[in-house]
């Protein structure tokens, strides 16, 4: 009976946590990244991670730094193994009270162990679109797809990740 208590305690608890959180606000998420590479001489795909954190002024604009480990890949031309720090500002569109639709706009500093992509760091450019679902205030899911320039080449990256709004 007293871990039912405990439980009960704790779902309440963490329930109402919903009622703090805004559509505004700080938030810090992290997931898993699918990376493709349409070069011939590389591989074609690589899983990896990536981790952010970001600022809603509203649920239209969101402002978000990130690290991204863009994977490796080999091939006749050359060893790619690289990670990105980037800066993008989100818009979106919410669709209900918990559903939000975006688009990214950013860039990206990005380095790699080998000259695959003709440079070994740079900044580039990086978009995409997206969808989150805040699924309790707090707490949410979101997919993306993004397209990342690194020097000679494109990296299509695919991220499935949660985040916690504070």
């Amino acid at each position: 009976m007293k871990i039912g208590n405990k439980l009960a305690a704790a779902l309440l608890a963490f329930t109402s946590l919903g009622a703090i959180a805004d559509d505004k606000g700080l938030y810090l998420g992290g997931g898993v990244t699918r990376v493709e590479i349409d070069e011939s001489t590389l591989g074609d795909d690589d899983n990896s991670y990536k981790a952010y954190v970001g600022y809603r002024l509203n649920p239209y604009l969101a402002f978000e730094g990130a690290w991204v480990d863009l994977g490796s890949f080999s091939g006749s031309g050359g060893d790619f193994d690289g990670h990105s720090v980037q800066a993008a500002a989100h818009f979106g569109i919410p669709v209900g009270d918990r559903l939000r639709l975006f688009g990214s706009a950013g860039v990206h500093a990005w380095e790699a162990d080998d000259d695959a992509a003709g440079d070994s760091s740079d900044l580039d450019l990086t978009y995409g679109v997206g969808v989150e679902l805040d699924v309790l205030r707090n707490v949410g899911v979101r997919v993306e797809q993004e397209v990342l320039k690194v020097g000679d080449i494109e990296l299509d990256q695919t991220t499935a990740s949660a985040y916690l709004l504070f």
